[in-house]
């Protein structure tokens, strides 16, 4: 069985992080929730920046990258985070989301988040049964969903 690990990323891990968010992109295009001019300059800058309240967490499966989580302040809201969980295809419902997430939670937790929301393009129902899983509450808005999780 191959090893899997989980690790918080840094910056030297754009590239991996920008290869599989442009694979999900192919997969699932604006129902992955990525946007869709992903660059690894944008994504260097992402984990370059504040990484206490703005963290990214990635998973490997031996060698290779399976998923990332990213975690940012929402600008519309004091005391609440952005999160979103991406996994490559192959390798979802394997329970290494649902790890990103919790991962993701605790340190939002510890950086004194009250909350974390995201936005859930519509016709991603795996990604909206995700996010009920983990504790979410989820509403309609506009063309898809919004999960809102207390902490």
């Amino acid at each position: 069985m191959t090893k899997r690990t989980y690790r918080r990323a840094t910056p030297r891990d754009a590239v991996i992080v920008t290869a599989m968010g442009r694979r999900i992109l192919s997969e699932m295009g604006s129902a992955s929730g990525l946007p869709e001019a992903l660059t690894m300059v944008e994504v260097g800058r992402r984990l370059s920046r504040d990484r206490k309240r703005a963290p990214m967490f990635i998973c490997r499966e031996g060698r290779q990258a399976v998923g990332f989580a990213a975690l940012e302040p929402d600008p519309r809201e004091e005391g609440c985070a952005v999160l979103g969980v991406w996994v490559l295809e192959p390798y979802r419902r394997r329970g290494i989301g649902r790890q990103l997430a919790m991962m993701a939670l605790q340190l939002a937790r510890s950086a004194g988040y009250a909350k974390v929301r995201g936005t859930l393009p519509s016709g991603n129902e795996a990604a909206l049964s995700f996010f009920s899983e983990i504790g979410a509450l989820a509403q309609v808005v506009g063309d898809g969903m919004q999960y809102e999780l207390p902490l």
